[in-house]
Protein backbone atom coordinates (compact mmCIF):
# COMPACT_ATOMS: atom_id res chain seq x y z
CA UNK A 1 0.00 0.00 0.00
CA UNK A 2 1.10 3.66 -0.65
CA UNK A 3 0.79 6.28 1.79
CA UNK A 4 0.10 10.23 1.19
CA UNK A 5 0.92 12.45 3.32
CA UNK A 6 1.01 16.22 2.29
CA UNK A 7 -2.63 17.23 1.00
CA UNK A 8 -2.49 20.36 -1.24
CA UNK A 9 -6.10 22.38 -0.79
CA UNK A 10 -6.34 22.16 -4.36
CA UNK A 11 -6.38 18.31 -4.51
CA UNK A 12 -9.59 16.47 -5.75
CA UNK A 13 -11.54 14.71 -3.58
CA UNK A 14 -14.32 12.24 -4.32
CA UNK A 15 -16.82 11.45 -2.03
CA UNK A 16 -18.73 7.92 -2.37
CA UNK A 17 -22.34 8.44 -0.16
CA UNK A 18 -24.11 11.23 0.51
CA UNK A 19 -25.30 10.13 3.78
CA UNK A 20 -24.70 12.08 7.15
CA UNK A 21 -20.44 10.87 6.90
CA UNK A 22 -20.37 11.88 3.41
CA UNK A 23 -21.95 14.55 3.55
CA UNK A 24 -20.14 16.26 6.96
CA UNK A 25 -16.62 15.18 5.24
CA UNK A 26 -17.75 17.16 2.33
CA UNK A 27 -18.91 19.96 4.11
CA UNK A 28 -15.88 20.21 6.98
CA UNK A 29 -13.35 19.76 3.51
CA UNK A 30 -14.88 22.80 2.43
CA UNK A 31 -14.66 24.88 6.02
CA UNK A 32 -10.84 24.21 5.28
CA UNK A 33 -10.44 25.25 2.51
CA UNK A 34 -11.18 22.03 -0.01
CA UNK A 35 -13.70 23.19 -2.62
CA UNK A 36 -13.03 20.36 -5.28
CA UNK A 37 -14.77 17.84 -3.27
CA UNK A 38 -17.58 16.11 -5.21
CA UNK A 39 -19.91 13.59 -3.41
CA UNK A 40 -21.14 10.79 -5.80
CA UNK A 41 -24.35 9.37 -4.73
CA UNK A 42 -26.12 5.78 -6.14
CA UNK A 43 -29.30 6.79 -5.00
CA UNK A 44 -31.88 9.67 -6.41
CA UNK A 45 -31.83 11.27 -2.69
CA UNK A 46 -29.48 12.26 -0.31
CA UNK A 47 -29.63 11.73 3.58
CA UNK A 48 -28.60 7.42 3.89
CA UNK A 49 -30.28 6.20 6.59
CA UNK A 50 -31.77 9.77 7.44
CA UNK A 51 -34.58 9.32 5.82
CA UNK A 52 -37.88 11.54 5.86
CA UNK A 53 -41.23 11.52 4.72
CA UNK A 54 -43.56 14.28 3.96
CA UNK A 55 -47.57 14.03 4.77
CA UNK A 56 -50.12 16.74 5.03
CA UNK A 57 -47.49 19.35 5.52
CA UNK A 58 -45.85 17.52 8.03
CA UNK A 59 -42.09 15.77 8.18
CA UNK A 60 -41.83 11.85 10.04
CA UNK A 61 -38.58 10.49 10.23
CA UNK A 62 -38.35 7.11 9.05
CA UNK A 63 -34.80 6.73 9.77
CA UNK A 64 -32.52 8.36 12.21
CA UNK A 65 -35.06 10.33 14.44
CA UNK A 66 -33.69 12.30 17.72
CA UNK A 67 -31.15 15.15 18.73
CA UNK A 68 -29.67 14.86 22.11
CA UNK A 69 -27.93 17.63 23.80
CA UNK A 70 -24.72 15.58 22.91
CA UNK A 71 -25.34 16.38 19.31
CA UNK A 72 -23.21 19.41 19.53
CA UNK A 73 -21.38 19.32 16.34
CA UNK A 74 -24.33 18.27 14.62
CA UNK A 75 -26.70 21.07 16.19
CA UNK A 76 -24.31 23.99 14.76
CA UNK A 77 -24.35 22.87 11.75
CA UNK A 78 -28.33 22.96 11.57
CA UNK A 79 -27.94 26.21 12.96
CA UNK A 80 -26.19 27.56 10.07
CA UNK A 81 -27.96 25.58 7.63
CA UNK A 82 -31.15 27.08 9.09
CA UNK A 83 -32.58 23.55 10.32
CA UNK A 84 -34.91 23.82 13.80
CA UNK A 85 -35.90 21.74 15.82
CA UNK A 86 -38.89 20.84 18.38
CA UNK A 87 -38.86 19.03 21.58
CA UNK A 88 -40.47 15.32 21.30
CA UNK A 89 -43.36 15.16 23.78
CA UNK A 90 -43.00 12.80 26.78
CA UNK A 91 -43.08 8.97 26.34
CA UNK A 92 -45.60 6.05 27.47
CA UNK A 93 -44.92 2.68 27.45
CA UNK A 94 -47.05 -0.84 26.32
CA UNK A 95 -46.91 -3.42 28.53
CA UNK A 96 -48.26 -7.00 26.31
CA UNK A 97 -49.52 -9.65 28.59
CA UNK A 98 -47.83 -12.88 27.94
CA UNK A 99 -50.51 -14.68 26.70
CA UNK A 100 -50.51 -11.67 23.82
CA UNK A 101 -53.92 -11.18 23.86
CA UNK A 102 -53.64 -7.97 25.99
CA UNK A 103 -51.80 -4.99 27.01
CA UNK A 104 -51.76 -1.84 29.55
CA UNK A 105 -50.40 1.44 29.11
CA UNK A 106 -47.88 2.52 31.70
CA UNK A 107 -45.50 5.13 32.69
CA UNK A 108 -42.00 4.35 31.56
CA UNK A 109 -40.82 5.36 34.53
CA UNK A 110 -42.95 2.05 35.42
CA UNK A 111 -42.00 0.16 32.95
CA UNK A 112 -38.04 0.90 33.88
CA UNK A 113 -38.50 -0.19 37.19
CA UNK A 114 -38.56 -3.93 36.24
CA UNK A 115 -35.87 -5.50 35.33
CA UNK A 116 -35.66 -7.51 32.39
CA UNK A 117 -33.67 -10.33 34.00
CA UNK A 118 -34.70 -11.11 37.18
CA UNK A 119 -38.47 -10.04 36.57
CA UNK A 120 -38.04 -7.92 39.92
CA UNK A 121 -39.11 -4.13 40.95
CA UNK A 122 -36.65 -2.08 41.25
CA UNK A 123 -37.14 0.73 44.01
CA UNK A 124 -37.28 4.05 42.77
CA UNK A 125 -34.37 4.83 45.05
CA UNK A 126 -32.27 2.31 43.58
CA UNK A 127 -32.81 3.26 40.23
CA UNK A 128 -31.70 6.98 40.94
CA UNK A 129 -28.94 6.05 42.93
CA UNK A 130 -27.35 3.57 39.95
CA UNK A 131 -28.17 6.44 37.84
CA UNK A 132 -25.69 8.79 39.68
CA UNK A 133 -23.23 6.36 40.15
CA UNK A 134 -23.17 5.84 36.26
CA UNK A 135 -23.04 9.60 35.33
CA UNK A 136 -19.89 9.38 37.60
CA UNK A 137 -18.34 6.79 35.97
CA UNK A 138 -19.23 8.09 32.47
CA UNK A 139 -17.67 11.26 33.14
CA UNK A 140 -14.55 9.43 34.75
CA UNK A 141 -14.20 8.18 31.28
CA UNK A 142 -15.41 10.98 29.49
CA UNK A 143 -11.46 11.17 28.83
CA UNK A 144 -11.17 8.12 27.00
CA UNK A 145 -14.65 7.25 25.05
CA UNK A 146 -15.83 10.75 23.89
CA UNK A 147 -12.19 11.21 22.03
CA UNK A 148 -12.82 11.35 18.52
CA UNK A 149 -10.71 8.04 17.93
CA UNK A 150 -11.41 6.32 20.66
CA UNK A 151 -12.07 3.22 19.28
CA UNK A 152 -8.53 2.97 17.91
CA UNK A 153 -7.21 2.84 21.36
CA UNK A 154 -9.62 1.09 22.87
CA UNK A 155 -8.08 -2.48 23.13
CA UNK A 156 -5.85 -1.02 25.88
CA UNK A 157 -8.78 -0.79 28.03
CA UNK A 158 -9.60 -4.59 27.87
CA UNK A 159 -12.42 -3.78 30.97
CA UNK A 160 -14.23 -2.33 28.36
CA UNK A 161 -13.77 -4.87 25.71
CA UNK A 162 -16.67 -6.63 27.07
CA UNK A 163 -20.37 -6.82 26.52
CA UNK A 164 -22.48 -4.10 28.23
CA UNK A 165 -24.43 -6.42 30.28
CA UNK A 166 -20.96 -7.86 31.83
CA UNK A 167 -19.61 -4.36 32.44
CA UNK A 168 -23.00 -3.16 33.84
CA UNK A 169 -22.89 -5.77 36.69
CA UNK A 170 -19.35 -5.43 36.91
CA UNK A 171 -20.23 -1.66 38.25
CA UNK A 172 -23.32 -2.72 40.01
CA UNK A 173 -25.35 -0.99 37.77
CA UNK A 174 -27.76 -3.75 36.47
CA UNK A 175 -30.89 -1.88 37.91
CA UNK A 176 -30.87 0.20 34.71
CA UNK A 177 -30.65 -2.49 32.47
CA UNK A 178 -34.51 -2.21 31.30
CA UNK A 179 -33.93 1.95 30.93
CA UNK A 180 -30.66 1.39 28.50
CA UNK A 181 -32.77 -1.20 26.73
CA UNK A 182 -34.81 1.55 25.22
CA UNK A 183 -32.45 3.68 23.50
CA UNK A 184 -29.98 0.34 22.51
CA UNK A 185 -31.80 -2.63 22.25
CA UNK A 186 -34.96 -0.84 20.74
CA UNK A 187 -33.34 0.87 18.42
CA UNK A 188 -31.57 -1.71 16.67
CA UNK A 189 -28.00 -2.42 18.52
CA UNK A 190 -28.63 -5.74 20.01
CA UNK A 191 -29.12 -7.09 23.08
CA UNK A 192 -27.68 -5.51 26.47
CA UNK A 193 -25.40 -9.03 26.07
CA UNK A 194 -24.13 -8.87 22.79
CA UNK A 195 -23.32 -4.93 22.35
CA UNK A 196 -19.62 -4.28 23.22
CA UNK A 197 -19.18 -1.62 26.15
CA UNK A 198 -17.62 1.35 24.40
CA UNK A 199 -20.71 1.69 21.54
CA UNK A 200 -23.08 2.16 24.74
CA UNK A 201 -20.76 3.99 26.73
CA UNK A 202 -20.45 6.36 23.38
CA UNK A 203 -24.17 6.37 23.12
CA UNK A 204 -25.02 6.88 26.51
CA UNK A 205 -22.68 9.84 27.03
CA UNK A 206 -23.44 11.90 29.87
CA UNK A 207 -24.92 15.14 27.76
CA UNK A 208 -27.38 12.19 26.68
CA UNK A 209 -27.99 10.40 29.99
CA UNK A 210 -28.41 13.69 32.40
CA UNK A 211 -31.40 14.87 30.60
CA UNK A 212 -32.86 11.21 30.21
CA UNK A 213 -33.22 10.72 33.49
CA UNK A 214 -33.36 14.24 34.94
CA UNK A 215 -34.73 15.97 32.43
CA UNK A 216 -37.49 17.38 34.61
CA UNK A 217 -38.70 20.88 36.02
CA UNK A 218 -35.90 23.35 36.11
CA UNK A 219 -33.03 21.08 35.20
CA UNK A 220 -35.29 21.88 31.19
CA UNK A 221 -35.27 25.17 32.12
CA UNK A 222 -31.32 25.69 31.97
CA UNK A 223 -30.40 23.14 29.81
CA UNK A 224 -33.68 23.04 27.53
CA UNK A 225 -35.95 19.82 26.45
CA UNK A 226 -34.13 16.62 25.62
CA UNK A 227 -34.59 14.71 23.26
CA UNK A 228 -35.73 17.12 20.06
CA UNK A 229 -36.67 16.42 16.27
CA UNK A 230 -35.94 18.10 13.29
CA UNK A 231 -38.79 20.40 12.18
CA UNK A 232 -38.64 19.03 8.71
CA UNK A 233 -37.46 15.66 9.21
CA UNK A 234 -33.33 14.44 9.80
CA UNK A 235 -32.79 14.21 6.03
CA UNK A 236 -33.72 18.02 5.56
CA UNK A 237 -30.84 19.10 7.19
CA UNK A 238 -28.75 17.09 5.06
CA UNK A 239 -30.45 18.27 2.01
CA UNK A 240 -29.87 21.54 3.36
CA UNK A 241 -26.28 20.87 3.65
CA UNK A 242 -25.99 19.50 0.25
CA UNK A 243 -27.06 22.73 -1.17
CA UNK A 244 -23.85 23.75 -0.16
CA UNK A 245 -21.72 21.06 -1.69
CA UNK A 246 -20.96 19.67 -5.15
CA UNK A 247 -23.37 16.51 -4.96
CA UNK A 248 -24.61 14.54 -7.61
CA UNK A 249 -26.93 12.03 -7.47
CA UNK A 250 -28.00 8.38 -9.53
CA UNK A 251 -24.40 7.96 -10.36
CA UNK A 252 -23.44 4.45 -11.05
CA UNK A 253 -20.14 3.89 -10.24
CA UNK A 254 -18.65 1.10 -12.63
CA UNK A 255 -15.09 0.78 -11.37
CA UNK A 256 -12.29 2.65 -9.01
CA UNK A 257 -8.40 2.49 -9.56
CA UNK A 258 -6.15 3.10 -7.03
CA UNK A 259 -2.55 4.16 -8.83
CA UNK A 260 0.61 6.63 -7.80
CA UNK A 261 -1.00 8.79 -10.05
CA UNK A 262 -4.84 8.85 -8.77
CA UNK A 263 -7.93 7.43 -8.46
CA UNK A 264 -9.90 7.14 -11.05
CA UNK A 265 -14.03 6.62 -11.28
CA UNK A 266 -15.77 5.25 -14.17
CA UNK A 267 -19.31 5.93 -13.68
CA UNK A 268 -22.58 6.42 -15.54
CA UNK A 269 -25.43 8.86 -14.41
CA UNK A 270 -28.46 10.31 -16.45
CA UNK A 271 -28.40 14.00 -17.74
CA UNK A 272 -31.50 15.47 -18.91
CA UNK A 273 -31.44 18.12 -21.67
CA UNK A 274 -35.80 19.24 -21.54
CA UNK A 275 -37.56 16.39 -22.37
CA UNK A 276 -34.32 14.29 -23.63
CA UNK A 277 -32.63 11.95 -20.70
CA UNK A 278 -30.12 9.86 -22.27
CA UNK A 279 -27.27 8.17 -19.61
CA UNK A 280 -23.61 9.36 -19.79
CA UNK A 281 -20.47 7.29 -19.39
CA UNK A 282 -17.52 9.38 -17.60
CA UNK A 283 -14.36 8.67 -16.60
CA UNK A 284 -12.54 11.13 -13.94
CA UNK A 285 -9.54 11.11 -12.02
CA UNK A 286 -9.02 12.48 -8.38
CA UNK A 287 -6.08 12.93 -5.85
CA UNK A 288 -8.36 11.17 -2.74
CA UNK A 289 -10.94 8.99 -2.40
CA UNK A 290 -13.18 8.58 0.62
CA UNK A 291 -15.22 5.91 1.22
CA UNK A 292 -18.70 6.93 3.46
CA UNK A 293 -20.81 4.41 2.74
CA UNK A 294 -21.35 0.93 4.20
CA UNK A 295 -18.77 -1.33 4.59
CA UNK A 296 -21.08 -4.27 3.39
CA UNK A 297 -19.41 -7.76 2.37
CA UNK A 298 -20.15 -6.35 -1.46
CA UNK A 299 -19.21 -3.31 -1.17
CA UNK A 300 -16.08 -3.74 -2.92
CA UNK A 301 -17.62 -5.52 -5.99
CA UNK A 302 -20.15 -3.15 -6.30
CA UNK A 303 -17.55 -0.63 -6.69
CA UNK A 304 -15.86 -2.22 -8.93
CA UNK A 305 -12.83 -1.36 -6.54
CA UNK A 306 -10.22 -4.11 -5.70
CA UNK A 307 -9.52 -4.39 -1.79
CA UNK A 308 -6.12 -4.51 -0.52
CA UNK A 309 -5.08 -6.93 2.40
CA UNK A 310 -6.41 -4.49 4.95
CA UNK A 311 -9.48 -3.40 3.76
CA UNK A 312 -10.11 -7.37 2.77
CA UNK A 313 -10.04 -8.10 6.52
CA UNK A 314 -11.77 -5.67 7.75
CA UNK A 315 -14.65 -5.91 5.25
CA UNK A 316 -14.87 -9.82 6.17
CA UNK A 317 -15.14 -9.30 10.39
CA UNK A 318 -17.31 -6.36 10.24
CA UNK A 319 -20.94 -7.11 10.94
CA UNK A 320 -24.51 -5.92 10.31
CA UNK A 321 -27.99 -5.75 12.58
CA UNK A 322 -31.16 -5.07 9.80
CA UNK A 323 -33.69 -3.21 11.19
CA UNK A 324 -36.90 -2.15 9.78
CA UNK A 325 -39.32 0.63 9.70
CA UNK A 326 -43.03 -0.15 8.83
CA UNK A 327 -45.37 3.26 8.63
CA UNK A 328 -49.76 2.96 7.95
CA UNK A 329 -52.46 5.32 8.72
CA UNK A 330 -54.12 4.09 11.45
CA UNK A 331 -57.23 5.38 13.45
CA UNK A 332 -56.47 4.92 17.26
CA UNK A 333 -56.36 6.16 20.62
CA UNK A 334 -52.43 6.58 21.84
CA UNK A 335 -51.76 7.64 25.18
CA UNK A 336 -48.20 9.28 24.40
CA UNK A 337 -46.76 10.12 20.66
CA UNK A 338 -43.79 7.54 21.37
CA UNK A 339 -44.43 4.18 23.19
CA UNK A 340 -41.99 1.67 23.49
CA UNK A 341 -43.12 -2.12 24.24
CA UNK A 342 -41.76 -2.76 27.65
CA UNK A 343 -41.09 -5.77 28.60
CA UNK A 344 -39.74 -6.26 25.54
CA UNK A 345 -41.19 -9.09 23.42
CA UNK A 346 -39.56 -11.75 21.08
CA UNK A 347 -37.17 -10.60 18.10
CA UNK A 348 -39.39 -9.80 15.19
CA UNK A 349 -42.27 -8.45 16.59
CA UNK A 350 -42.52 -4.65 17.08
CA UNK A 351 -40.50 -2.93 19.90
CA UNK A 352 -41.82 1.00 19.96
CA UNK A 353 -44.78 2.29 18.05
CA UNK A 354 -44.15 6.15 16.93
CA UNK A 355 -46.91 8.78 15.92
CA UNK A 356 -45.55 12.40 15.61
CA UNK A 357 -47.70 15.19 15.36
CA UNK A 358 -50.54 13.30 17.31
CA UNK A 359 -51.91 16.33 18.81
CA UNK A 360 -52.32 18.09 15.35
CA UNK A 361 -54.57 14.40 14.24
CA UNK A 362 -51.97 12.65 13.01
CA UNK A 363 -52.91 9.07 11.78
CA UNK A 364 -49.39 8.30 10.46
CA UNK A 365 -47.39 5.76 12.68
CA UNK A 366 -44.63 4.29 12.63
CA UNK A 367 -43.41 1.12 14.04
CA UNK A 368 -39.50 -0.25 15.04
CA UNK A 369 -38.65 -4.16 14.09
CA UNK A 370 -35.91 -5.81 14.32
CA UNK A 371 -35.95 -8.65 12.11
CA UNK A 372 -35.78 -12.51 13.01
CA UNK A 373 -33.22 -13.95 11.26
CA UNK A 374 -34.59 -15.18 7.62
CA UNK A 375 -37.72 -13.28 8.70
CA UNK A 376 -38.68 -11.74 5.79
CA UNK A 377 -40.63 -8.05 4.99
CA UNK A 378 -44.07 -9.69 4.46
CA UNK A 379 -43.53 -11.39 8.02
CA UNK A 380 -42.65 -8.47 10.03
CA UNK A 381 -45.45 -6.21 8.20
CA UNK A 382 -47.70 -8.83 9.34
CA UNK A 383 -46.55 -8.67 12.76
CA UNK A 384 -47.37 -4.79 12.82
CA UNK A 385 -50.64 -5.84 11.67
CA UNK A 386 -51.01 -7.92 14.50
CA UNK A 387 -49.87 -5.53 17.36
CA UNK A 388 -52.26 -2.40 15.33
CA UNK A 389 -55.31 -4.87 16.06
CA UNK A 390 -54.49 -5.81 19.62
CA UNK A 391 -53.79 -1.97 20.15
CA UNK A 392 -57.49 -1.15 18.58
CA UNK A 393 -56.53 0.49 15.77
CA UNK A 394 -57.63 0.37 11.90
CA UNK A 395 -55.44 0.70 9.23
CA UNK A 396 -56.98 3.04 6.51
CA UNK A 397 -55.97 1.39 3.49
CA UNK A 398 -57.58 3.95 0.94
CA UNK A 399 -55.81 5.06 -1.89
CA UNK A 400 -54.01 8.34 -0.75
CA UNK A 401 -53.09 7.10 2.56
CA UNK A 402 -49.26 6.29 2.87
CA UNK A 403 -47.60 2.91 3.89
CA UNK A 404 -43.98 2.76 3.88
CA UNK A 405 -41.35 -0.34 4.74
CA UNK A 406 -38.40 0.10 4.90
CA UNK A 407 -35.63 -2.37 5.99
CA UNK A 408 -31.74 -1.30 6.18
CA UNK A 409 -28.76 -2.92 6.30
CA UNK A 410 -27.91 -1.18 9.77
CA UNK A 411 -25.58 -1.05 12.83
CA UNK A 412 -21.70 -1.28 11.18
CA UNK A 413 -19.69 -2.95 14.24
CA UNK A 414 -17.51 -5.70 15.51
CA UNK A 415 -17.55 -8.06 18.57
CA UNK A 416 -16.03 -7.32 21.90
CA UNK A 417 -13.47 -10.07 21.66
CA UNK A 418 -12.64 -8.52 18.09
CA UNK A 419 -12.29 -4.93 19.68
CA UNK A 420 -9.99 -6.53 22.79
CA UNK A 421 -7.71 -8.05 19.54
CA UNK A 422 -7.38 -4.23 18.12
CA UNK A 423 -9.31 -4.32 15.03
CA UNK A 424 -10.24 -0.68 14.75
CA UNK A 425 -6.44 -0.20 15.54
CA UNK A 426 -6.12 -1.88 12.62
CA UNK A 427 -8.81 0.47 10.90
CA UNK A 428 -6.79 3.63 11.92
CA UNK A 429 -4.07 2.68 10.05
CA UNK A 430 -5.88 1.87 6.65
CA UNK A 431 -7.02 5.88 6.94
CA UNK A 432 -4.81 7.41 4.27
CA UNK A 433 -3.42 4.10 2.53
CA UNK A 434 -3.71 3.66 -0.89
CA UNK A 435 -5.30 7.35 -0.99
CA UNK A 436 -8.40 6.02 0.17
CA UNK A 437 -9.90 7.34 3.89
CA UNK A 438 -12.79 5.81 5.50
CA UNK A 439 -16.04 7.53 7.31
CA UNK A 440 -19.17 6.80 8.46
CA UNK A 441 -20.93 4.07 10.89
CA UNK A 442 -17.89 1.54 10.35
CA UNK A 443 -15.53 3.64 11.74
CA UNK A 444 -17.27 4.68 15.02
CA UNK A 445 -20.53 4.15 16.35
CA UNK A 446 -23.49 4.62 14.05
CA UNK A 447 -25.06 7.36 15.29
CA UNK A 448 -25.62 10.50 13.48
CA UNK A 449 -23.32 12.74 16.06
CA UNK A 450 -20.54 10.43 16.26
CA UNK A 451 -20.19 9.99 12.26
CA UNK A 452 -20.18 13.86 12.40
CA UNK A 453 -17.25 14.27 14.78
CA UNK A 454 -15.26 11.55 13.08
CA UNK A 455 -15.84 13.15 9.73
CA UNK A 456 -14.66 16.40 11.15
CA UNK A 457 -11.72 14.21 13.24
CA UNK A 458 -10.67 12.77 9.93
CA UNK A 459 -10.62 15.47 7.62
CA UNK A 460 -8.56 17.70 10.18
CA UNK A 461 -5.82 15.12 11.41
CA UNK A 462 -5.35 13.50 7.30
CA UNK A 463 -6.32 17.19 5.45
CA UNK A 464 -6.14 20.41 7.22
CA UNK A 465 -3.45 19.55 8.94
CA UNK A 466 -1.06 19.22 6.21
CA UNK A 467 -2.95 21.52 3.92
CA UNK A 468 -0.21 23.67 1.63
CA UNK A 469 -1.01 26.09 -1.10
CA UNK A 470 -0.15 25.15 -4.33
Amino acid sequence: MTRIDAVDCHATIAVIGAGPAGLSTAWFLSKNGFHNVTVLEKLGQIGGLCKSLTVDGMSYDLGANYVTWAYQETLEIAEEVGATTYAEEPYTSIDIAPDGNSFTYRSLMEAVLNDPYTKSTISVWTFLWAAVRYLYIRWQLSGVIDAPDYLDKIHERPELCVDFKSWLAKQDLMPLATLFQFPITIMGYGQLDDIATPYALRYMSVRTFFPMVFGLGPVNWIIGSWPRRFTDGFQRLWERVSWRLNVRLNVNITKIERTAAGVRIDMEYPEQDLNDLKIVKDSKLYDYLVLACPLTKDVFTQLGLAPNDAEQKVNHEIKFNPYCITTFWIDMTMKAPVAPVLPLTEQGTPWAVARQFQDSGNMFTQFYTRPRDKQTGDEAIAEVKRLTKLLGGTIDTSQPRWHTFDEFTYFQHFTPDQIKTGIYADLARMQGADRTFYVGGATDFELVEPIVVYSKYIVEKHFAGGVRAA
